[in-house]
């Protein structure tokens, strides 16, 4: 168990100062991010706290005991005050020049590099007696290339031979190392485990801001920020540092007005919290990890004005994804209504760069700048049973109950989600006989409105993936559970609109998607390719299960192939075998297709007169011969013996009569 920072303070102090001397050295444990190095530096940084020559070093990524000796030369050779040893780094501060050797060290005025070097070479004995009176703080230990034996002899000689105070700091989790154990019994006379100290840090962290707008905010919210560390169970405060400063650079965008919205603020930064450290930085040791992309739901791509971060699920016997796990920790169970939209949380998350302009523009539609002013009037009627008619706010229900109804007429409803928004709420204003339509008289309203309005502006990135998202799995959009969702008449619409959108999505299949994704053979190969295989990185994966080939005219599939070089248009056909090796049924439709370009480059070759040209087409025959056409009559003859086929090709007929 940790101890008390402050006794481990007073502990230090009295070590440090006191005449006689110690012989031992002392460890500052704790894991990684916890404070060890914000807790000692300050220490350094407090005239108060020792006369004793402060020095400073890291020793992660130094190689060699050579190195170590060089440094330690170098720091305890010079005379720079500490907030030169604060603000350069000893190492720094001697390679830029500042750090002047001679009076009180080795050269005098701006040496010259080399020089130094050398001298500091033949002088490295040396740096034990300039180290004497100082309180030298060797951190990272956990992380130092040099063997551990080497890098603690130099220690021993500090500690057992002269006057020097050393504290070493390590994750000593991350050191298991037989020859630092034989020496910590040995050389180190207490060792403290430091836990993660969020309040005086987060303190801390503040004071270093420089805005002093941005820095007000941080106190006033400080405990809003300190529940948010607790909530994430991380305890890394170097990641709460990084927080606050990228935090600091938002708020000082922010214009006066918003500054001043307590809500608008609170939720900002609740917003930024969870979204930078579970999804930039992704400190959660799960196997599945979080990114700024995963902010947006899975059919929200390509949207700009999505302002929700949710996943719902029915199935609540089903493993919680990530995100899921990450809106429970934070207690935000019906996702995150964003005071920005998530592609400019994105932007922020991924370049660290906070546009001004477009970042107020946005705020300013916020629920919470803009109120419910700024909800689409379905939204407002949702709350029906919350509404408070006692303020004179009825007049407001029926413009809502209009503009709805005015929207409809005019086909406005082009989302799925929002369409059916306005179905549960319709059914239940006519239920209540708050429209002048029954119930009966709604129903076929809508399913009208879906014939006629919304299928005629239906589109494939609309209406992909609608059978997974609203069939019986179907639970809420935009953070809010749909009305009546449970209720047959809105079963009855739901299955109609299913069906509506499976029918259109089956036509846009045999017509424009297959000449879409013939673009992509030429402009885009890892898409085309991605789309219908399982690859690395593809963009997008439209049809791994739907034979969109057999839709694509053979002539021009034959010409896009040609257009491409003799190299790419060789791996073609092997790029997408794996394709029927996952997906056998697939063959049933694209096998006779396949059959169908064999013929057309059989009658290329015809009309070619190039014989070496002729060659290669003869080979593209052939590979697709040996890699999906031998499959594809392989499936047919396995499909006959077992009795479900009695249609098989020529050549299966042909190879059985051979037989």
């Amino acid at each position: 168990m940790g101890i008390d920072r402050v006794e481990v303070e007073k502990f230090l102090k009295d070590w440090a100062n006191t005449k006689s001397k110690p012989h031992f050295a002392v460890l500052i444990e704790g894991l990684w991010g916890c404070g060890k190095t914000h807790f000692v530096t300050k220490l350094l940084e407090d005239g108060s706290f020792t006369d004793r020559k402060p020095i400073y070093i890291s020793v992660f990524g130094i190689a060699d005991i050579q190195s170590l000796e060089t440094s330690l030369f170098y720091a305890s050779a010079s005379t720079a005050t500490k907030a030169l040893h604060k603000g350069m780094g000893l190492a720094g501060s001697v390679f830029s020049g500042a750090l002047t050797l001679g009076t009180g060290g080795i050269l005098g005025g701006t040496a010259n590099l080399n020089k130094v070097v050398d001298a500091a070479t033949s002088q490295l004995e040396q740096s034990a007696k300039n180290m004497d009176g100082a309180l030298l703080v060797l951190d990272d230990l956990e992380r130092c290339k040099i063997p551990m034996s080497e890098l603690l002899g130099v220690v021993n000689r500090f500690v057992e031979h002269g006057d020097t105070r050393v504290i070493l700091c390590a994750n000593t989790d991350n050191l298991d190392d037989d020859h630092f154990t034989a020496f910590k019994e040995k050389v180190v006379g207490h060792s403290f485990l430091l836990e993660s100290d969020p309040d005086s840090a987060l303190a801390s962290f503040i004071t270093e801001i420089g805005q002093p707008e941005a820095r007000e905010l941080l106190l006033k919210f400080q405990d809003d920020i300190l529940d948010l560390y607790g909530k994430s169970g991380f305890h890394n405060l170097r990641a709460l540092r990084q927080f606050v400063w990228q935090l600091a650079s938002i708020l000082e965008k922010m214009n006066e007005d918003y500054c001043q919205n307590d809500k608008l603020v609170q939720n900002l930064i609740i917003q930024f919290f969870i979204f930078f450290i579970e999804f930039k930085l992704d400190l959660s040791d799960e196997t599945s990890t979080l990114t700024p992309q995963d902010l947006l739901g899975k059919y929200d791509a390509g949207k700009d004005e999505v302002r929700h971060v949710y996943e719902f699920s029915l199935d609540k016997d089903k493993e919680p994804t990530p995100k899921q796990r990450v809106f429970k920790k934070y207690e935000q169970h019906n996702g995150i209504r964003a005071v920005i939209t998530v592609q400019q949380w994105i932007s922020i998350l991924t370049s660290g760069v906070v546009d001004a302009v477009r970042l107020n523009a946005e705020l300013a539609q916020s629920d919470e700048v803009a109120g419910v002013a700024s909800w689409p009037s379905w939204k407002r009627l949702w709350y029906l049973y919350s509404w408070d008619f006692s303020d004179g706010s009825e007049h407001e229900f029926w413009s809502d109950v209009e503009d709805m109804q005015s929207q409809l007429k005019d086909g406005s409803y082009v989302e799925v989600g929002e369409l059916l928004h306005v179905v549960g709420v319709s059914l239940m204003l006519a239920d209540h006989e708050l429209i002048d339509q029954t119930v009966p008289d709604t129903i076929a309203a809508m399913k009208t409105y879906i014939d006629e309005k919304f299928i005629a502006q239906l589109t494939d990135e609309r209406c992909r993936g609608v059978s997974e998202r609203f069939g019986r799995h179907l639970d809420a959009y935009d953070g809010l559970g749909f009305m009546r969702r449970e209720d047959a008449e809105f079963k009855e619409v739901l299955e109609h609109l299913v069906k509506k959108m499976d029918v259109w999505h089956q036509t846009w299949l045999s017509g424009d998607a297959g000449k879409q994704l013939l673009k992509f053979l030429t402009e885009d190969w890892l898409r085309f390719f991605g789309n219908l295989t399982v690859i690395n990185h593809a963009p997008e994966q439209r049809y791994l299960d739907v034979p969109i080939l057999a839709t694509i005219d053979v002539a021009t599939f034959v010409d896009a192939w040609f257009s491409l070089s003799r190299h790419d248009e060789r791996l073609v056909v092997g790029s997408i075998e794996d394709r029927y090796q996952y997906r056998p049924a697939l063959l049933d439709v694209e096998g006779p297709w396949w059959r169908e370009i064999q013929a057309e480059l059989m009658r290329r070759i015809a009309m070619t007169e190039s014989k070496p040209r002729n060659v290669q087409i003869y080979n593209l025959i052939e590979h697709i011969d040996s890699a999906i056409i031998e499959r594809w009559e392989l499936r047919q003859f396995e499909e006959f013996s077992n009795g479900n086929s009695s249609d098989l090709s020529w050549m299966t007929r042909k190879r059985i009569g051979q037989q």
